[in-house]
């Protein structure tokens, strides 16, 4: 429902979208299936709320907090909805949800168990979404630090993730042989600029009004995640890495766009970060009240964001 009413703009007064430019093999396919654009609106609000749903649940099963708590779903389903020219399906939604189910998979890594099954499912989920979006090749770091922090190095289990992570790029290969453009295997996976403007805003008082606001509850979401996870046990403090590990890689994307300028909704790569630490400002904050007006303002910014232009045409 909440999605319904993030949408509804687009939904009802028409469609606008960003122009997707240099769409990979894969998600081409994955759009044409649509026959209309309202279809494939109706597609991406699924895949972005089971996407939220499943990221939830993985939190509250591996007890980051005390009692399960819906945050994480609502700020993902916020977040991927932040900006309507970008409401429909684009290529991040689909590589967002197989990024969350290889976290999935890697939470599942214990110390005294065996996971080669679970880095193989891991890396060849991020292979899929590299099919996607292929920047996301780099969050194999993810799975690479997770194997690091949480187990001894064997070498099997590097090599079952790479294994996993290559199999989806050798379909695409032979995907492109058994269509004679073995040639454009290469240009179907290397880097390049797929969107047509801003990441965050068309004008820069929107930029930097959402750049503070991002910024100021990343800082206090941080700042919480790290106490937390120093009061916490061995465990969570090994599983817990793994967030720090993707903000690392969100970080290190974030850069190599602004250093090839190129323009892209670098803010939907957050999205997950943004679900874990948020969740744990909002919960282990010691100010609840603060908290508690910080969240609804926030909520109204967003929501404002969204149907500001709308609104904007009333009023005029």
């Amino acid at each position: 429902m909440v999605i319904v009413l993030l949408w509804m703009g687009q939904l009802v007064g028409g469609f606008e979208a960003s122009a997707i430019q240099n769409a990979t093999p894969l998600f081409s396919l994955v759009k044409h299936i649509f026959p209309n654009q309202l279809s494939e609106q109706f597609f991406a609000m699924a895949i972005i709320v089971f996407s939220g749903v499943l990221l939830n649940a993985t939190i509250n099963k591996e007890q980051f907090f005390e009692k399960h708590t819906y945050l994480p779903a609502l700020t993902y389903i916020f977040v991927m909805s932040l900006f309507p020219k970008y409401q429909h399906l684009h290529p991040i939604i689909l590589a967002n949800f197989f990024v969350i189910l290889s976290i999935r998979r890697l939470f599942h890594i214990r110390r005294a168990v065996d996971a080669r099954r679970m880095i193989f499912d891991a890396g060849f989920f991020l292979g899929i979404s590299a099919l996607f979006y292929e920047y996301y090749i780099a969050f194999y770091l993810l799975a690479w630090g997770t194997l690091a922090v949480l187990r001894p190095f064997v070498w099997r289990e590097h090599f079952m993730g790479l294994f996993g992570l290559v199999i989806p790029l050798v379909a695409l290969l032979f995907y492109q042989y058994m269509t004679d453009n073995i040639l454009d295997f290469v240009v179907s996976i290397q880097p390049k600029n797929q969107y047509s403007f801003s990441f965050i805003a068309d004008s820069w008082f929107s930029l930097g009004i959402g750049i503070g606001i991002s910024l100021i509850l990343l800082i206090v979401g941080g700042r919480s995640f790290i106490i937390r996870q120093k009061r916490s046990s061995l465990r969570f403090k090994r599983i817990s890495n793994i967030i720090l590990f993707m903000g690392l890689i969100v970080l290190i994307l974030s850069g190599f766009f602004a250093l090839l300028d190129y323009r892209n909704p670098a803010i939907f790569m957050c999205a997950v970060l943004c679900s874990f630490l948020l969740t744990f400002y909002f919960f282990y904050s010691r100010k609840q009240k603060i908290a508690a007006v910080l969240f609804y303002l926030t909520i109204a910014y967003c929501t404002l964001t969204i149907y500001y232009e709308q609104l904007e045409n009333i009023f005029n």
